[in-house]
Parts: C-alpha cells; sequence; structure tokens
C-alpha cells in the first residue's frame, strides 16, 4: 500500500511539473481596474454562478504582510528541513500572506469563510468552489500560504522533495493557522474602512475550509493540536501534542481529505480538542500520506469528539477531486473524476456552512445520505454521512 500511494504522489507532482510550463499567467496578470486600501488590492472581474443568477466580484491583495511575524533574511543558508530559499526574496519584518476575495452582489453583510490550500497549491486551487460559496451568499477570502505553495514546490525542479519538506516544516505547519487569524484580522479592517468590503462581512458568522494540508489548517483553527513527533527542527520537546492555535471567531469548519492519525500531521490525541462544528469529506480512493489508505481518514473520525461534526464518504472519490480552480487563470491537474465529485462536495459544504452560519433547519436534512444522493453521478454511485 505505501507504495501505491507513493507512486501515486509521484504521479501527482510530475503532472503538476508538466502543467506549469504550458500554465497560463497567475491570477493577478488579469488587470486591475480599480485601486483600493490595503496591501494593493484590485478589482479582477465580475463572474457569475453556474445558472447565472448572481454576480461575484473578485478582489486581490497581493502584498498583505503580517508584521508581526518574522522571517528569515535573504540569501540565509537553508534549514535542515531541505526547503530552498529564494535568493532574490526581499526580506521585510513579517510574512507575506496574499488574499484574494470573492464577494456577492448585494448588499451584506454576509457570513465569511477562509479558504486554506493544500501542499503546493495557490490563492485559485479553489477559485471555481470560493465562486460557487459567494453567488450562495458567502465572502470567500482565499488565502495563499508563501511557505507551501506552488511556487515553493518548484524551487529548485525537486518537487517531490519540497512536498516531503514543507508538510513537516515546523515553521510552516506552525505558521499556516497564524495566516487564517490573520485574514480574519485584515477582513475585520475592511470591514471597517476598505471602500469595496466596509459593512460587507458579518464577523460574528466566520467559517474555515481547506484542503490536504489546508485541511490540517482547518482542523488546528478549529482546536485540534498538531503532533510534533515528525517536525524539522525539532520543536520542544520533540513529541506529543503542539500548542494550541484554536481561534475563537471561527464557528466551523469543512476539511477536504482530513487528515487521521500519523505522520506528518495528527496523533491519537490530537482530536479531542476540537470544539466547533466540522465537516470532514474523503472518499475511498483519497489516500492519506506516509502510506497510509484512505480508509485511515474515515477511521479518524470515532476520535473526534462529539459536537454537530459530520463526516461524507464518498465512492471512488480522488485526493485532487476535491479541488476546483475552473475558471482561474492557472490550469489545475487533472483528474477523472472531479467533475463528478464537485456537484455532491459542493452540495455538502453549502448545507453545512448554511446550517452552522446561516442558522438554516432545512440545511441539515440536506447534509444526510438520502439528501445528497440526487448530487452523485458518474463513478461517484455511493455516499455514506456520518455524524456526531
Amino acid at each position: 500500500m505505501r507504495h501505491a500511494c507513493d507512486r501515486s504522489r509521484r504521479l501527482v507532482v510530475a503532472g503538476f511539473m508538466s502543467l506549469l510550463a504550458t500554465a497560463g499567467s497567475p491570477a493577478g496578470a488579469l488587470g486591475r481596474s480599480i485601486g483600493v486600501e490595503g496591501g494593493g488590492a484590485a478589482e479582477l472581474m465580475s463572474a457569475r454562478s453556474d445558472d447565472g443568477s448572481s454576480k461575484v466580484k473578485v478582489l486581490e491583495f497581493p502584498d498583505l504582510v503580517d508584521a508581526t511575524r518574522g522571517r528569515p533574511a535573504a540569501g540565509a543558508p537553508a534549514r535542515s528541513r531541505g526547503l530552498l530559499r529564494r535568493r532574490e526574496e526581499p526580506s521585510p519584518a513579517g510574512r507575506k500572506v496574499p488574499l484574494k476575495v470573492h464577494v456577492p452582489a448585494g448588499k451584506g453583510p454576509f457570513p465569511v469563510i477562509v479558504l486554506s490550500h493544500g501542499a503546493g497549491g495557490d490563492w485559485d486551487t479553489h477559485f471555481a468552489q470560493a465562486q460557487d460559496l459567494a453567488s450562495h451568499g458567502y465572502v470567500v477570502l482565499c488565502l495563499e500560504h508563501v511557505g507551501s505553495n506552488r511556487e515553493r514546490l518548484t524551487q529548485g525542479g525537486r518537487a517531490m522533495q519540497n512536498l516531503d519538506a514543507m508538510i513537516r516544516d515546523a515553521d510552516e505547519v506552525m505558521a499556516r493557522p497564524k495566516d487564517v487569524s490573520f485574514a480574519i484580522d485584515r477582513a475585520s479592517e475592511w470591514n471597517r474602512s476598505n471602500e469595496a468590503l466596509r459593512g460587507m462581512l458579518d464577523l460574528d458568522r466566520v467559517g474555515v475550509m481547506g484542503h490536504s494540508f489546508g485541511a490540517f489548517t482547518t482542523m488546528v483553527v478549529c482546536g485540534m493540536r498538531p503532533a510534533l513527533d515528525w517536525l524539522v527542527p525539532e520543536v520542544a520537546p520533540g513529541k506529543g501534542l503542539g500548542p494550541s492555535q484554536r481561534d475563537p471567531r471561527v464557528r466551523c469548519g469543512v476539511a477536504l481529505s482530513p487528515q487521521g492519525v500519523g505522520e506528518p500531521f495528527f496523533i491519537a490525541g490530537s482530536f479531542g480538542s476540537l470544539d466547533v462544528p466540522l465537516l470532514g469529506i474523503s472518499g475511498t480512493k483519497d489516500d492519506q500520506q506516509a502510506g497510509q489508505p484512505a480508509a485511515n481518514r474515515k477511521e479518524a473520525f470515532a476520535l473526534w469528539p462529539k459536537g454537530g461534526h459530520a463526516f461524507v464518504w464518498l465512492a471512488n472519490a480522488k485526493h485532487l477531486d476535491f479541488t476546483d480552480s475552473t475558471g482561474a487563470q492557472r490550469r489545475e491537474l487533472p483528474s477523472r473524476t472531479r467533475d463528478d465529485v464537485q456537484p455532491v462536495t459542493r452540495a455538502a459544504t453549502l448545507a453545512f456552512f448554511d446550517a452552522h452560519l446561516k442558522g438554516d433547519a432545512a440545511a441539515a436534512k440536506r447534509l444526510t445520505a438520502e439528501g445528497l444522493k440526487p448530487h452523485l453521478r458518474g463513478s461517484i454511485d455511493a455516499v455514506d454521512v456520518l455524524s456526531k
């Protein structure tokens, strides 16, 4: 099983590298029509939902910096975790945290969702999913985690080594949840003072969502605690549970491809501190890191404490099926089953957020096996929903 998982990972990385050679320009190259306060923001486009019923405005904030966090100087030697430093990288105080914001039509205020990409992704990895949520009345803040984005993945032409290093990188593992908190801080500021966003965001109704490494980020922000066992360099005491990075402003979360017990993220004791409702979504072909089978993700649900949680398990769904960058300039890695997985994933995600951020009593009925069956198609021919 481990060899099969490793082979799958190599194929994903190889495909990713191939796509980079043919990808279009980054989303930031679409052209900026207005300048707005806050880290070089710009309005990029207006887009419609699939049924054409709702316009969605997209704003970029590419130059935001969290000045409360330090960063090594340019040219500093690489640490033992193995990630290369970009020699041309400037070294202002703090960590860069780019954000792309998808804003619904209407007056608001709207609930807010912070979206965290997986290792090697960027702020457009979930572009289509962000558009879908925005078309249903959510402001979606798409993060780019600069220590684990596609630029970091491809440094030095050694993507597999970089992938392994970044998910064990102590700095990045601890920094990602802080990126989420920074995004909420900025949203609060924009809600008061930004011309395009003033009064549009309801910061009393905040959720977080992520895939893979982003699922880990989501789970930690919702209260789970990371394992220290595999971090490089070592974080004292070197084993056991790391510190809590729970953000009390987050009311619920959605973890796509949530991790189970095992290298490199969680141990059995990590899950008990979860203290807000969390939805996990995975599938029978969604293998985990370090040779763990897909079922490891589902089995860990038994370790989640009771508290309004749910877990959607899809027949034949693969890891990359839970991302969708359709509509963005950069192409996504191909998957034959993505188009089959996305409808049921979006339906479950929307039902969960509607229940916990909008108080929609009917949404709970949609988040059941019977409620999700109308969204099954193609090879995704069965769904199981656990709850506790």
